[in-house]
């Protein structure tokens, strides 16, 4: 396996289109990279230009320590796997596995050994007979993986894989990628607009917006301390509720709330006193309570089994709470909460206030 540097990267179209600026990365030995951000974010064309299939318009790709920006795909030494699979239908499973190999024309027991090897690993061993279209859609999914494991590359490259898969198989798909790079100790940059995906496979997350990178971290440090609005607001399922707030000594003053700051809060917003702010707080930090300060009128009550999501308004914004219990509450009924851990954020940069 290898180490992967994008330095200063940018895609500009013929039509001075440009889709992706001045990206940089560094990726280390084995590391799992997912680029994440919604259509048109640019992750797929980062992607592609690691993979030689776009054209780099300015900066420097390096690969394993050797600059690759001019150098053709075949090159590269990366597979890809890609999203609607690529597999060959007239072939079968083994034959669309070793096909790479074959075109390198390797040795006929190396190929054989290679095919078999990577079909134990992704539970193929009994379909290795079987055309594509005799196959689900996660085992297609496989074989596409497959034909990757048997090049030993030195960069694994995901487009998306998941997407043409029912919830489901999406799941299980998922872990068994995740298991795939702890076996293989492999690096890999995976992307995807999913954002479960990019929390539960990735050691580091990329979060892209319109070209940009927004913020890099692991899952945690995106969840957690997210660097600007879009990141706190991409990044969490449901997303982080976002309240206008005026500053005042003691407390924020909210639209139909007041939330009390703490001493260690008032010395965070010391410099924007009498200023308006932007008030984050994620679902799960809404907690109902008697005595709360926050008074919600419910709209909406979704109970999932092991939680409830409480969809309400406040003031003259939306809300919604995730409660850790199950709740039956009805439209219309006045329920009071308070915050458990929130959020600041500039009203004009839109970054976090550290």
């Amino acid at each position: 396996m290898a180490s992967l540097s994008l330095h200063n990267l940018n895609k500009i179209y013929d039509n001075n289109v440009q889709a992706v600026f001045d990206f940089n990365l560094d990726v280390k030995d084995g590391e799992l990279i997912v680029l994440v951000g919604p259509s048109g974010c640019g992750k797929s064309t980062t992607l592609r230009m690691v993979a030689g299939l776009e054209d780099i318009t300015s900066g420097t790709l390096i690969i394993d320590g050797k600059d690759v920006t001019q150098m053709p795909a075949k090159d590269r030494d990366i597979a890809m796997v890609f999203q609607n699979y690529a597999l060959y239908a007239h072939m079968t499973v083994y034959e669309n596995m070793a096909f790479s190999l074959t075109l390198r024309k390797e040795d006929p027991n190396v190929i054989h050994e290679k095919v078999l090897a990577a079909a134990e690993i992704l539970g193929l061993t009994d379909q290795l007979n079987k055309k594509p279209r005799q196959l689900s859609g996660g085992q297609r999914q496989r074989v596409a993986m497959g034909r990757a494991i048997v090049r030993k590359p030195k960069v694994f490259l995901f487009d998306e894989p998941l997407s043409n898969l029912d919830a489901k198989l999406r799941g299980a798909t998922r872990r068994e990628i995740l298991l795939l790079h702890k076996r293989l100790g492999a690096t890999m940059l995976y992307v995807t607009h999913d954002q479960i995906e990019a929390l539960t496979l990735a050691d580091r997350i990329v979060c892209m917006s319109m070209g940009y990178v927004q913020q890099v971290g692991t899952p945690l440090e995106l969840y957690d301390n997210p660097a600007n609005i879009f990141v706190a607001s991409f990044i969490g399922l449901p997303p982080m509720n976002m309240f206008d707030a005026r500053v005042e000594d003691e407390r924020l003053v909210c639209d139909g709330f007041d939330y009390p700051l703490s001493e260690s809060e008032r010395a965070l917003l010391r410099d924007y006193v009498g200023k308006t702010v932007t008030l984050g707080v994620r679902p799960e930090n809404i907690v109902p309570d008697n005595n709360g300060y926050l008074k919600a009128s419910v709209t909406l009550n979704e109970n999932l089994g092991q939680n409830t999501l409480v969809h309400g308004t406040v003031g003259g914004h939306k809300m919604t709470a995730k409660v850790r219990e199950w709740c039956n509450y009805k439209k219309g009924d006045e329920v009071a909460f308070c915050l458990n851990r929130v959020h600041f954020f500039d009203k004009e940069t839109t970054n976090a206030i550290r």
